[in-house]
């Protein structure tokens, strides 16, 4: 396939994970814990960790989305929430979240 096929996959993934993004920050801000808490039901921390290293800030340039743009919409409001609903796990994740914002 042409690099450009290979570009405009990238872009549709972009959009794809930019609307899960934004359902995932809708649900932090307008749920409560313990409703978000219920939804998750068995979080697997090394799953979400795997799924992270799989979009490092080359492959995310690539979808075109914008880490600048990030930093501005994740607040650590919402770091702490998610800490709130998954204890330790959520810990490790927001770490993680942080150190992607950089």
């Amino acid at each position: 396939m042409p690099d450009g096929n290979y570009s405009l996959f990238d872009k549709i993934d972009g959009r794809i994970a930019r609307k899960k993004l934004e359902k995932v920050l809708e649900m932090l801000r307008t749920e409560s814990p313990q409703e978000l808490r219920r939804r998750l039901g068995n979080i697997d921390r090394d799953e979400i960790l795997a799924r992270m290293d799989e979009y490092n800030p080359a492959r995310l340039k690539q979808m075109g989305i914008n880490m600048d743009e990030l930093k501005g919409t994740i607040t650590e409001r919402d770091l702490q929430k998610l800490i709130q609903v998954l204890g330790p796990d959520g810990a490790v994740i927001a770490q993680r979240i942080r150190q992607m914002l950089k």
